[in-house]
């Protein structure tokens, strides 16, 4: 089998740029006697959100964010310390070390409107999962709702992380980090021109299995990253197109990558467990050429659309990719 290769470079300049600005910020709140918060100084910045243009406070210090995307990408520009709540429940792997620090303010289906109200922050940062909730939410605070466009990931994926930068007043360590996570998809994209064969990603869902191609939840893989979608017409819905063992076969992937919800969201499913066990999946081009791939699935189910999980996310492809 061909050796794949790959090339991921580090985000060090972001974090090293990010810190930079913080200890700017730290020399100028030294020369003053009086912390002053954005609600006092009264300064605000238009973004334009998924909803269309809304004004917010520029540079705030008292945030919650129920999007763990949303959470990585305010972390990576140095700002951590600006979020005072989020979902602290079922965080990702690669966020779960910071959960003590956060106020529990809802999941990401449903905010807790009273934890929220108690926490008072000064902005609230949802995705389009929330959109229901942001007339109610907009009660407490203002609210920004960022979301990833399937039809146009990356792209949108870009946008977002330009809007928080200008929220957060680190503009120039969301366009570094924009153009960090441009090469590592460049280096992927150089590899995968050259694999012809066709792919799809399934999602496993308590003893079901859903598949999913180009313009879905996972149309990264596809769209961002280039491989080949396999050439069955999948229905590219959020939750993708159910799919039986024999579906699978007449489908045939030659790779097949795998995201378990179920693990996801933290229950253990002996059922996913024994999906992939079949004779139906023992007949497909991506057992027989051991390219069935299970990517870390509460990255890829949790999150995303972040400048450390995209990081991540493309690098984990690489590293499949050797």
């Amino acid at each position: 089998m061909k050796k794949w290769q790959k090339t991921i470079l580090s985000l060090a300049s972001i974090f090293t740029l990010a810190a930079c600005g913080n200890q700017e910020g730290s020399a100028d709140a030294a020369d003053s006697t009086t912390a002053t918060s954005t609600a006092e100084t009264g300064a605000t910045v238009i973004i334009e959100d998924t909803r269309g243009s809304v004004e917010v406070p520029k540079d705030p210090q008292n945030v919650a964010v129920l999007d763990f995307g949303h959470l990585d990408t305010v972390i990576a520009l140095g700002k951590e310390d600006a979020v005072t709540g989020t979902a602290t429940e079922n965080m990702p792997a690669y966020l779960a070390d910071k959960a003590d620090q956060f106020e529990n303010v809802g999941t990401l289906k449903e905010p807790n409107v009273e934890a929220l109200a108690n926490l008072a922050p000064e902005l609230i940062i949802i995705s389009n999962r929330l959109v229901d909730f942001a007339e109610e939410l907009e009660e407490i605070a203002p609210v920004v709702v960022l979301s990833v466009d399937y039809t146009d990931y990356w792209g949108s994926v870009q946008k977002n992380i330009t809007a928080l930068g200008t929220i957060f007043a680190e503009e120039e360590a969301a366009e570094e980090a924009i153009a960090t996570l441009n090469e590592e998809i460049e280096a992927v994209q150089a590899t995968t021109a050259g694999i012809s064969e066709k792919t799809l990603t399934l999602l496993l869902n308590d003893g079901s299995m859903s598949a999913f191609s180009t313009g879905s939840r996972f149309g990264f893989i596809y769209d961002t990253l280039g491989f080949k979608p396999v050439d069955a017409a999948i229905e590219d819905s959020t939750h993708g197109q159910s799919v039986g063992y024999e579906g699978l076969l007449e489908i045939n992937p030659q790779i097949l990558f795998v995201v378990d919800r179920t693990a996801a969201v933290g229950t253990a499913s002996d059922e996913n467990a024994a999906l992939l066990e079949n004779d139906f999946v023992y007949q497909t081009d991506a057992y027989k050429n051991n390219k069935i791939i299970n990517l870390s699935s509460d990255l890829w189910y949790l999150s995303g659309g972040g400048i450390e999980s995209i990081h991540l996310m493309v690098e984990e492809i690489a590293t499949e990719l050797q």
